[in-house]
């Protein structure tokens, strides 16, 4: 499994533009397909014997469930996946006493993951497989002709062999 990132320079403090600046990773996904509702049923119904057609209606019904009780002002923690609750979204007013529900903007979901899928970069996970690849450096590689190291960590870019024209989407995790 191969999680890619880019480099991006930000300020150390954004509100202390002296203090200069520090080099950040940020996760891509630019090179990748997001994972379908039906690329998930399939694997679930894969490993658990219910019919896809099941398993859709499931994860579809397990979504207006969620955005409803969202909505009704209770949050949601699903043991072993994680735990979901709403944020406001605001300019901020300076006095407590200024703010009113009118300024709120909007309304964002958002998650936390359980200990038990949570990413960590510690031991346990980098023995499990994880490793990081740099899109600066490989398309820095790329772009020079010259492709000494291609940032795979000597995995096979295109493990199913062949010139990569298959029908079937290449593996997001090679």
């Amino acid at each position: 499994m191969a999680i890619r990132f880019r480099r991006v320079s930000r300020l150390c403090d954004p509100t202390n533009k002296e203090l200069g600046k520090k080099v950040y990773p940020v996760i891509s996904y630019q090179y990748d397909t997001s994972a379908t509702l039906t690329e998930i049923a399939k694997e679930i119904s894969s490993n658990s014997g219910v019919s896809e057609g099941e398993t859709i209606s499931v994860l579809k019904d397990f979504r207006t469930l969620l955005r409803k009780t969202l909505l009704a002002g209770r949050s949601v923690n699903i043991e072993g996946l994680g735990y979901f609750f709403l944020s406001a979204q605001s300019k901020g007013t300076e006095k407590a006493e200024d703010f009113t529900s009118a300024d709120i903007q909007g309304l964002r979901i958002c998650f936390r993951a359980n200990s038990d899928i949570r990413l960590s970069t510690g031991t346990s996970t980098r023995s499990d497989g994880l490793k990081f690849k740099d899109l600066d450096h490989i398309n820095k590689s790329d772009a020079t002709g010259g492709n000494p190291d291609d940032g795979n960590d000597g995995e096979n870019p295109n493990p199913g062999g062949g010139s990569g024209d298959d029908d079937e989407a290449p593996d997001p995790t090679v």
